[in-house]
């Protein structure tokens, strides 16, 4: 018998299970390198012809007049969505959150100097008297003004006024060359004088006082391991409403048939025609998403306060008119009144932060004492220094094109004091606007002593102060702090930052000076520029006024300007005293601004909201909302913009989120 032996397929060894494929490790959220700062540079040129393009070429939108530039928000979107790709293609290339955050602050520093309120100001008046000889500026004053700084030569001129030309041929190059790069060195020390009080201020602000900075709020989200906000519901409705609103309007501006959602601002004054009602003047109201979003990061006290002042300004226009005393030209001065306001801030601040002043005082001495710099973006002592000397240089600058020097000490004083108000009314308090329409020291001091106090070569120099200093809508100086605040959040050096920051001001500077005349000479500032060369025509005629039709000193606004800052102190303290009061003296400040004609009743829906959840639903519930309330505004800033890169593409006007 055949034997069948039982044949046995041989089993293979069972492979060990293989590791999932290993996921590359996030970067450390604070580390910084320096090709995101190479990026960031060549995003602020970009980003800066764009900013030229939407205020001043076409009808808006205007970024730069919000506290919070959409523009940046944006462009910060893109570099996520961006990163999102490195991360699964290139690993090494993935940027950190602090290089985000980096590149943001990076962004809004040269959006701030190429917005509606600063270097395009500058440009439009370097040539304006030489080109519209017509209005007699030359008559009046053209043996004082410095054309070292300036462009005298109509055949330099011609192309930048009239277009169908290009920027660059030689002449044109060579013409514009020294004023630009005179400029730019001034413009840079004015930054670099900020940044140094930055890091004197930031230790007690963010470290000491623990102020919320609400502004920084939104970009920390964004950038936030794991994008944690990408994921939240909340946070896509608020988008997705914001957002849907902003797009619906835009294909209704394309398409009419199209209905609108009205939610930019509309006239109230038409129904105030009678006496004395219509003294309110310009009274719009709105439904702007991202101002009720950016209202719901603002602490209940501020929003009540914002659209009560609001109306208080107003009902003091109409018992005025009721009285007659609106025969006497700006009464009540609402303008000195809101500037007293923030004297008594500035003042206020410096002596809640006495202790820490003197703290630093003695460091910088080299005595003993409890204050650490080392981590600072410089020492302590050399940001004082470079506070000393920086202010001193901007004034000898002054002083050489005909101020004397003690009054440019004194308008640089008012500049930087009004500078560290703002910048703490951002850091504590992060409201949506804040201009101070012609409030700066050039303004001030002729109002205060009069055109008289001045011969016609010192009025003629003072007036180069308008350029940064008509309104305060996108100030570097808040950007800069905030920019420091994030590398705090972000465990990332504060040197770096700083450094990069200045960086971006040089970057910046020349980089808009660039936009503004290339566009300027292909398209023409009189022809196809919608706002080319206005404000160049406010500052010339104001200017001439001055001249022709000198003032002595305004008692009523010097009155009106102590009246502010007393109501300011008197709600100080009553704030000291009785922490339920709901009136804030930033509030009284700020309410008085132009822009709060825009905002202020959004803000009113902000307040009533938070009023409610913070009543009914406490802190948690309040947590628990907020994603929407940041998509409102990441909604409108990105179909907003949207909006505005599909007009640059195609080269036709779009729809503008945002009016100025």
């Amino acid at each position: 018998m055949q034997s069948a032996e039982r044949q046995t397929t041989p089993v293979a060894e069972p492979k060990p299970p293989q590791a999932p494929p290993e996921t590359p490790a996030a970067p450390e959220p604070g580390r910084l390198r320096w090709p995101a700062v190479l990026l960031g540079c060549l995003l602020i040129v970009v980003d800066n012809y764009w900013v030229v393009r939407m205020e001043r070429v076409v009808a808006g939108p205007y970024p730069t007049t919000i506290s919070l530039f959409a523009n940046a928000i944006f462009v910060l979107a893109a570099l996520i969505g961006l990163n999102a790709l490195l991360r699964r293609f290139r690993p090494r290339w993935q940027l950190s959150q602090a290089e985000l955050l980096l590149i943001y602050t990076m962004v809004s520093i040269g959006a701030a100097l190429a917005g509606l309120d600063f270097l395009p100001i500058l440009v439009q008046m370097i040539g304006h008297p030489f080109w519209f000889v017509n209005q007699g500026h030359l008559a009046q004053f053209g043996d004082h003004l410095p054309r070292q700084l300036m462009v005298d030569d109509v055949d330099v001129l011609r192309g930048y006024y009239n277009g169908n030309d290009t920027l660059y041929r030689w002449e044109y190059l060579l013409g514009w060359a020294r004023p630009m790069l005179i400029w730019t060195v001034f413009v840079v020390v004015l930054i670099f004088v900020m940044m140094c009080i930055n890091v004197l201020v930031r230790k007690q602000w963010a470290d000491r006082e623990r102020l919320s900075f609400p502004i920084v709020v939104l970009p920390l989200e964004m950038t936030a391991a794991g994008g944690r906000l990408f994921h939240n519901k909340l946070m896509w409705g608020g988008l997705l409403l914001a957002g849907g609103i902003d797009f619906i309007n835009g294909m209704a501006f394309l398409y009419p048939n199209i209905p609108e959602i009205t939610v930019k601002h509309v006239d109230l004054r038409p129904m105030l025609t009678t006496k004395p009602w219509n003294a309110m003047g310009w009274t719009p109201y709105s439904f702007y998403p991202f101002a009720v979003g950016l209202g719901y990061l603002l602490p209940l006290d501020l929003l009540f306060s914002c659209w009560f002042f609001y109306l208080f300004w107003k009902l003091q226009l109409v018992v005025a008119s009721a009285a007659g005393w609106d025969a006497t030209p700006d009464f009540p001065f609402v303008k000195e009144q809101a500037f007293g306001g923030y004297m008594a801030i500035l003042l206020f601040l410096a002596w809640i932060g006495r202790g820490t002043i003197r703290e630093m005082w003695r460091h910088i001495l080299g005595m003993r004492s409890e204050v650490d710099d080392s981590s600072e973006g410089m020492s302590y002592r050399w940001a004082l220094i470079g506070v000393i000397a920086g202010v001193a240089a901007l004034s000898g600058f002054f002083s050489w094109i005909g101020l004397p020097y003690w009054i440019a000490v004194v308008a640089f004083g008012l500049y930087f004091g009004l500078s560290i108000a703002i910048t703490r009314i951002r850091a504590e308090l992060g409201p949506p606007v804040h201009d101070m329409h012609f409030s700066g020291p050039d303004s001030i001091l002729t109002r205060a002593w009069g055109t008289t106090y001045f011969d016609d070569r010192q009025l003629t120099a003072i007036n180069w102060f308008w350029f940064f200093n008509r309104a305060y809508r996108g100030h570097p100086m808040p950007v800069g702090l905030e920019g420091l605040r994030m590398a705090d959040r972000t465990r990332a050096s504060r040197r770096f930052f700083f450094w990069a920051i200045m960086l971006a001001a040089l970057v910046g500077t020349v980089s808009t000076f660039w936009a503004y005349l290339d566009q300027a000479y292909a398209l023409g500032t009189t022809g196809k520029f919608r706002a080319g060369y206005q404000m160049a025509q406010q500052a010339y005629n104001r200017l001439g006024g001055w001249i022709t039709g000198p003032q002595v000193a305004n008692e009523q606004a010097n009155w009106a300007l102590a009246i502010g800052f007393l109501c300011a102190s008197g709600l100080m303290l009553l704030r000291l005293n009785f922490w339920w009061s709901p009136f804030h003296p930033i509030g009284f400040a700020i309410s008085g601004s132009w822009s709060m004609n825009l905002v202020w009743l959004p803000l009113f829906i902000a307040w009533g909201i938070k009023l409610g959840v913070l009543r009914y639903g406490g802190l948690r519930l309040f947590r628990l909302l907020m994603p929407f309330f940041l998509g409102l505004i990441l909604g409108e800033a990105l179909v907003g913009c949207g909006w505005s890169l599909y007009g640059l593409i195609f080269n036709v006007p779009t729809y503008s989120f945002w009016g100025a």
